[in-house]
Order: structure tokens, then C-alpha cells, then sequence
């Protein structure tokens, strides 16, 4: 090789190894954070009794590795001032469908309502399995991208334990993180196995209470029977019929012996009873869910050792119900001691936590848990039932509900109490990631209209229609739901100002799941016009009205 051609590769040697070096120290680039931070001067409620003021909390990889006063901070760690602020462990959702693909459930009805029934098979007995897919795992399930998953980020939510929802026994349950690609998401799996009181349809075996109560009992025998012939066969298997093959059963035995939460549904107290006595019947380790009325019965329920998932939507009057007709005695009562539930069952000793069912929002959930502490219950165990109790009914507490060395770094910021209604959260980190979250945008002008009532809704042209069912707060805040074809959405955000306003809603469309639908317009008196937009920049006009006009 002569040297002019081997000081042309020597030159192109030096451009290609000096090339990545120069790009690696432009001024015009941002620098790779360093992959530790640390939250200091603030305070940490640790979850597990212990307040530290003045404190330090140190993130590496995801991890927690230092909380107290006086840590030594890396020193590559991104310093982090708290002064004025409190650290909380992440809330944990204990029931939730938000993070499923189509999670959040759809209204049905009409045409789709009949056309879902005559896909259905027709279930003659047992042996079909009817409404039964134990094997069908809520991790498979999750949707990344889901626009709800931020919004409950946003309202502190770093955990949830989703289950899917149809059917008579739904599927497997997984403990999930609100951050993360889908494999990243999933913190245990499975966490639970989920079994409603649901029939299979009018046309279908079975098609009444007594009936379902009669299958499942039949499912968890012939679970039984099947494992003891696998291993009678397995021994013995020479002039032996084979075992026949049922995906249905494996997962209902592999949740007795792993000893799997079983998630059964109940509120009155018959039906508490009857759930637990179902547990016992079963060998399935139940878990009740919904028990508003537990406030009737808590050193029962302490004594039975069954924990309790409480759903913090509190039963309210029906806003479009007959004014002339009377609300009958037992939904007078559970409206008005539903809410003490939570004291209640703290008080007995009870294992228990909040699940936000039918709340439908992080602000929703704060007034409904603001609700239980008017009514008795103390913001400790408030917290608890957010953090620690829901890691512990599904075993992840080793990993999950309290700001201690070793734990996921699932931490939430508050600039006060994370109970009052005034306190903003500023940061919440999610398996060590960090989301600092900016004040809401919204125009400072006070309200000019009240917008609290029910509006009627006219989508496309009237080719749909929907109601609103809104609160407003002296702010201008906006609460509320609206209700339509894709069944109920609760409102994430909402305000008015001046004639102005803004909602926005987590709706389910299909395949899509769950996705943010944002109604802008103005009001003038009782009617208001604007436009709604939705995944993929598509907008609809609407109008509206308020028959009943203002409170």
C-alpha cells in the first residue's frame, strides 16, 4: 500500500472516530440526565408510621435507595429542592379498568345490545363453561397508550390492580404500575382471580343468582376432581381413559393451591355472608368487593377474616328521579351510612381498602375519601387504604406502599396534605421515572354563568344525544359526568370561565379503549353550542340545554 493511499484511510480513521466525540459535546444538545435523583429538604410520610421532616429521599434505578435526614446524596444525583412540599408513597387503586384495552366499560343497548345477544352461544348446562375464562390474564390485556392512565398519574394514582370485567369468572388480575411500555406496566401477575354474580344472559344456563352460585360451586368441585385424576392417571396410566383436556379448570386450581385473592362481589349484608361462606365452601380465598353496607356488620366481617375492597362511590339521589315518588328505606339508609363503612370497619380491626369503582376520577375519588373522613374515618387510615392495605391483600407490600429503602420508587409530591381539597400535586415518580406535573392552563377570568344542573346534549347534528350531569364550584371547577351511548364518563377536568368552558372526559371507544374526549363551548343562559374533540384530531359540534334551568 503506498502512503498517499494509507494517509487517506489514517485521515478517514481520525473524521470517523473524532466525528461521534464532537457530536457528543455540541452546546446546542441537552445532556443526558444522570440516572440518580434526590428529593431534598422535605417531608416524607413513609407509609409506615414514621414522618420525617426535613428529609431526603434518594432514586437510583428505579429503586428507592436512601430515605431519612442526613443521606448522603451521590454526588451525579439530580438534586431535587422539596422545601415546602411532602412526599407520600404512590395510590393504589385496589379495583380498576383503567390500563385495559376498552377498560372503562361500555353503556351497550340499543342495536349493539341485540346484536351482542344473538352472537352469544346458547349454554345448556355446566359443562359448557359459560361466562368462564379463568385463563384470560389482565397483563395480556394492557393498553400503554390509554389516555386514562395519565390521568390518574396526574391525580397521584401510581398503582392500580386491573381485572377484567366480563362474564361470570373474568379472568386473572394483575398489579400494574401507571408507567411503561406493556411488560414494564406489570408488577405481579396473577394477582387475583376475579368472579362476579353475573348470569349468562336470559337465553343461557345460568340465568339466575342461585343459579351462578350453583355453578361456580360445580367449577371449583370439578377443578378438584380433575386434579385428583391428573395424578391418580399420571401414576397409573396404563388401561386408564386419559384426562380430558379443559382450559378452564387449571387456573381455578392453581389459584387455591397458590392461594390467589378471589375477588367476589357484595353489598348488602346477606350478600357479604354470602360471599364469604362461598370462600369457605370453595377453598378460594375471598376478597369481598363493593360492601357499602359492611358498616352494619364490621366485627363480623374483622372476625371472618376476609379482607374488604370498599367502593368508594358513594350511592347519591337520583337527580332525574320522579320528585313525586318515594326513595325506599334501604336506599335512604345505605346514602346515608355508606360513607361511614371505612370508620367503621378501621374501628372493628378489619383488613380493608378503597377501590375506586364507579368514582371515575383522582378528583372524584379525593372527595369521596374527603366524604369518609367527615364520617368518621382518620386520614392515617385514609392513606393506608390508598397504599399499604392494597399491597398487602395482594402481596406486594415487599414492593409496593410504603417510601422505605429497596422499594419500587413509586413516590407522589404534594405542596400540602394530600387529603385537602386545596393541595396540588407537583411530581409523581413511577418505577423511578419522573412526571412533574405543570398547573392547570385555564383562563383566570371568574365565572359569569353557573353551570351546575343537568344539561341535555345534542351530538352530530342531533344524531346523538347525552346528559350532563354537572357540579360547579365557586372557582368555576367543574365535576360531574356526562352519560350517553358509550355508557357513563366521568369528567377529569372541568371549568368555567367568564361564558367560556371546558370538560374533559375519559371515554371507552372500542377498539380504541379508553380515550379523552375535551367539550368546549360558551353558554348563554340556559343553552350552550361548541365542539368536541377526540383521539386522532377528530372533532363532532354539539348544542345543548337546561329543561330544568338554573339552581
Amino acid at each position: 500500500m503506498n502512503r498517499a493511499i494509507k494517509g487517506s484511510l489514517a485521515a478517514l480513521l481520525a473524521f470517523a472516530l473524532a466525528a461521534p466525540l464532537a457530536a457528543q459535546y455540541m452546546p446546542s444538545q441537552t445532556p443526558n440526565p444522570p440516572p440518580y435523583f434526590a428529593i431534598q429538604n422535605v417531608r416524607i410520610v413513609t407509609g409506615t408510621g414514621a414522618v420525617i421532616e426535613n428529609g431526603t429521599v434518594v432514586v437510583a434505578n428505579g429503586l428507592i435507595e436512601a430515605v431519612g435526614q442526613g443521606v448522603s446524596v451521590p454526588a451525579d444525583a439530580w438534586p431535587i429542592d422539596g422545601s415546602g412540599l411532602t412526599v407520600y408513597p404512590g395510590l393504589f387503586d385496589a379495583l380498576s379498568q383503567v390500563g385495559l384495552r376498552g377498560g372503562g366499560g361500555n353503556g351497550g343497548g340499543g342495536a349493539d345490545f341485540f346484536a351482542q345477544l344473538a352472537a352469544e352461544p346458547v349454554s345448556d348446562g355446566p359443562e359448557d363453561r359459560p361466562g368462564t375464562t379463568p385463563w384470560v390474564d389482565a397483563a395480556d390485556l394492557l393498553d400503554p397508550e390509554a389516555d386514562a392512565i395519565g390521568t390518574w398519574r396526574e391525580g397521584g394514582f401510581t398503582n392500580a390492580l386491573v381485572a377484567p370485567e366480563e362474564g361470570i369468572v373474568t379472568g386473572q388480575a394483575a398489579v400494574i404500575n401507571f408507567d411503561g411500555d406493556a411488560r414494564q406496566m406489570v408488577v405481579r401477575t396473577p394477582a387475583a382471580l376475579r368472579v362476579t354474580m353475573e348470569g349468562a344472559g336470559f337465553r343461557s344456563y345460568p340465568g339466575s343468582l342461585m343459579g351462578v352460585i350453583s355453578y361456580i360451586k360445580q367449577l371449583y368441585l370439578d377443578a378438584e376432581h380433575e386434579r385428583r385424576y391428573a395424578a391418580a392417571y399420571a401414576a397409573n396410566p396404563r388401561g386408564q381413559p386419559r384426562p380430558a383436556y379443559d382450559r378452564a379448570l387449571g387456573p381455578i386450581q392453581a389459584s387455591i393451591d397458590g392461594g390467589w385473592p378471589t375477588l367476589l362481589p357484595a353489598e348488602e349484608v346477606k350478600e357479604i355472608r354470602r360471599a364469604t361462606q362461598l370462600g369457605e365452601d370453595t377453598g378460594a380465598r375471598a376478597v369481598i368487593v363493593g360492601a357499602q353496607d359492611a358498616y352494619m356488620i364490621p366485627d363480623e366481617i374483622a372476625a371472618s377474616g376476609v379482607p374488604v375492597l370498599v367502593d368508594l362511590d358513594w350511592p347519591e339521589a337520583d337527580r332525574n328521579a320522579d320528585p313525586e315518588a318515594e326513595e325506599s328505606l334501604s336506599s335512604l339508609r345505605r346514602r346515608a351510612h355508606a360513607p361511614t363503612t371505612p370508620a367503621a370497619l378501621e374501628e372493628a380491626g378489619a383488613t380493608w381498602a378503597f377501590y375506586s369503582g364507579g368514582a371515575g376520577s383522582p378528583r372524584a375519588v379525593m372527595g369521596k375519601i374527603r366524604d369518609a373522613i367527615e364520617h368518621g374515618l382518620s386520614e392515617e387510615a385514609a392513606l393506608r387504604a390508598l397504599t399499604t392495605s392494597p399491597a398487602a391483600i395482594f402481596g406486594v407490600d415487599r414492593v409496593l406502599g410504603t417510601v422505605e429503602i429497596g422499594k419500587l420508587a413509586n413516590l407522589v409530591v404534594t405542596d400540602g396534605p394530600i387529603f385537602d381539597e386545596g393541595t396540588e400535586i407537583r411530581l409523581v415518580v413511577v418505577d423511578g421515572r419522573r412526571h412533574e406535573m405543570n398547573a392547570e392552563e385555564r383562563p383566570t377570568a371568574a365565572p359569569a354563568v353557573d353551570m351546575t344542573g343537568t344539561w341535555v346534549l345534542s351530538l352530530n347534528n342531533a344524531s346523538q344525544e347525552a346528559s350532563a350531569e354537572l357540579e360547579m364550584a365557586d372557582d368555576g371547577t367543574l365535576s360531574g359526568r356526562i352519560i350517553g351511548e358509550r355508557g357513563e364518563q366521568q369528567i377529569t377536568r372541568g371549568w368555567v370561565s367568564g361564558n367560556d368552558f371546558s370538560i374533559t372526559v375519559s371515554a371507552s371507544m372500542g377498539p380504541a379503549g379508553q380515550v379523552e374526549i375535551v367539550y368546549e363551548g360558551t353558554v348563554t343562559g340556559d343553552e350552550v353550542e361548541g365542539t368536541a374533540s377526540f383521539g386522532g384530531g377528530r372533532t363532532m359540534d354539539f348544542t345543548g340545554r337546561r329543561p330544568g334551568g338554573a339552581r
